[in-house]
């Protein structure tokens, strides 16, 4: 028996505005999680239909995460990263220090 990752998050604050030194943070959550659609936040104009003017939205693609590894790596300082690996084949090199891991006990029937 052993476990394996299902899901990686985060949080981390950032200012939501242009206007560096005005104090005004927000937090956001970052989930990384097998079998759901996963990308970079990526934003677009798009009419909203409630204002004058274009609005930023996010959106995500379709590549859905197949598994997420923890390996050896130079790629951080405690010598480890999380490796996500997407259905469209491209593969994810994350830091370790900067996401909390939840796991599941898998036996040969599967996970429990």
């Amino acid at each position: 028996m052993t476990n394996k990752i299902i899901r990686l998050e985060s949080l981390s604050l950032m200012d939501h505005d242009d206007d560096l030194n005005d104090s005004s943070l927000f937090q956001t959550t970052r989930i990384i999680e097998v079998g759901h659609p996963y990308d970079e936040p990526k934003f677009k104009e798009a009419w909203d239909g409630s204002s004058k003017k274009y609005n930023l939205v996010e959106y995500h693609s379709d590549r859905d995460v197949v598994s997420i590894d923890s390996i050896r790596s130079l790629c951080d300082s405690d010598g480890y990263c999380y490796l996500v690996k997407l259905k469209d084949g491209n593969e994810l090199y994350l830091p370790i220090h900067a996401f909390i891991a939840e796991t599941k006990e898998v036996t040969d029937d599967g996970i429990r």
